[in-house]
């Protein structure tokens, strides 16, 4: 006589495994491209971790004296991503598979399930494979979590004229050794290092190692600067995985002067009246005292107003200078550059000047004095020195203020073309004797 609660038993089991088969046949793909399977011999209650499923042992099909090939196992299985699924798997039997796909990435079957009253416990040996994901597959982030922690340590607010501070921290959770551990840290504009040298780097961790990745920031200009995060890319036995830290914000305080230089008009006839005008933006968020001083270019008679001023530019204000000469020289014109000093009241100073740029002045009575090798030559270059380091190069050296260039008058463009070649007819001279 059949036992009542072993056919309930075989009835459930037949039913849950003919609703398995056909969630793992709709899922199944014959062109999936699985990456090697491994081997487990599990025994009743072991649980094995592969690439971040967790599959448990629940129970196996009631003992006999003697092993028959219709015996089943039942399993559990969760993921790293906090999934679950539940598997019936045997051997021989039309009701229930010896194979079982879950959402198209994860495949088990039963190579062997023994069972019977003669053995210490009835276990079965499974084979598991994952199919081959790519590192844009959003499933493949979570194992890096359970065999890689990251966290990071950086700087919230600093002053213009202090580094940004940063800690990558790695440790290895696992005991097995990561050959190719890779971070990409990406730095906005505005920033250099300081000192210089490469964030990007490609390290392996031995098994439960630590390591911690130190570098520092410079700031260019005063702002709120948004970093992205630091990107991680974990490549183990042929398979890649990457995580993304999240992002943050780091604030510069202090004050950034930009100076510009207009004149009323680039084409100037002699002992015409000009117009210059200094103005002064302070791009940062701190307020600063300045400090304005400019330079008459050569030839140039004051008519009105000062070359100097000074006063407080609170943050995003501006403050400007101005003044009138009239031009008494003709001929190609250097425009000497104003200079800012600047001081907060934390005693954060810098000094900035101004573009440089040659202007042509035309005497009307001379009609070769429009003979020029460039009327308006603009310097591509602004000059900041803000005591700690200049934010561009300055390739020009500073205008003489002083008149120390002889003013030939009307005759000065043909010094001006023979002067070179009487110079390297000299040099060659010297070097010949």
């Amino acid at each position: 006589m059949i036992n009542v609660k072993t056919l309930v038993r075989f009835i459930l089991v037949a039913v849950l495994s003919m609703s398995l088969c056909i969630v793992a046949g709709a899922q199944t793909q014959n062109d999936a491209e699985w990456l090697g399977a491994e081997e487990y011999t599990l025994y009743w209650g072991d649980q094995v971790n592969h690439s971040g499923y967790f599959i448990k042992v629940v129970d196996f099909s009631p003992s006999r004296p003697w092993d028959v090939d219709t015996d089943y196992v039942m399993l559990s299985i969760t993921s790293t991503q906090e999934e679950s699924w539940s598997a019936i798997l045997g051997l021989n039997n039309s009701y229930i598979p010896d194979k079982v796909v879950f959402d198209k990435r994860l495949n088990i079957t039963a190579l062997e399930v023994v069972t019977g009253t003669n053995i210490p416990s009835p276990y079965t040996k499974l084979s598991v494979a994952v199919k081959n994901q790519t590192i844009s597959d959003p499933r493949m982030v979570k194992w890096i979590d359970t065999t890689l922690k990251v966290s990071e340590e950086s700087s919230e607010d600093i002053y213009i004229d202090q580094r940004a501070y940063f800690s990558i921290h790695l440790k290895n959770l696992k005991g097995i050794r990561l050959e190719s551990v890779i971070i990409e840290k990406e730095i906005p504009s505005g920033f250099v290092f300081d000192p210089d040298m490469d964030v990007n780097w490609d390290i392996s961790l031995n098994p439960y190692e630590t390591r911690k990745l130190d570098f520092s920031l410079k700031a260019l200009k005063p702002s709120t600067y948004v970093l992205n995060g630091t990107k991680i890319t974990l490549r183990h036995e042929g398979r890649v995985y990457t995580k993304e830290m999240n992002a943050s914000n780091i604030t510069v305080n202090g004050p950034f002067m930009n100076v510009s230089k207009y004149m009323s008009s680039d084409h100037i006839v002699l002992d015409d009246e000009v117009k210059i005008t200094i103005d002064v933006i302070n791009e940062g968020n701190r307020a600063a005292r300045v400090s304005i001083s400019d330079y008459l270019m050569p030839g140039a008679v004051l008519i009105s107003g000062n070359t100097d001023k000074s006063g407080v530019i609170q943050a995003g204000n501006r403050m400007s200078l101005n003044y009138t000469v009239s031009m008494q020289r003709a001929g190609d014109i250097l425009v000497p550059s104003a200079e800012v000093i600047f001081v907060d009241s934390k005693e954060y100073r810098g000094t900035v000047r101004s573009m440089r740029k040659m202007v042509h002045v035309h005497d009307p009575l001379d009609p070769m004095s429009d003979i020029s090798s460039e009327q308006a030559y603009h310097d591509p270059y602004q000059y900041y020195d803000n005591g700690q380091e200049q934010h561009s190069q300055d390739n020009l050296h500073d205008q003489d203020t002083n008149d120390n260039v002889k003013d030939r008058g009307r005759l000065q463009f043909l010094y001006n073309i023979f002067d070179p070649f009487i110079t390297f007819l000299k040099n060659t001279k010297d070097k010949i004797l």
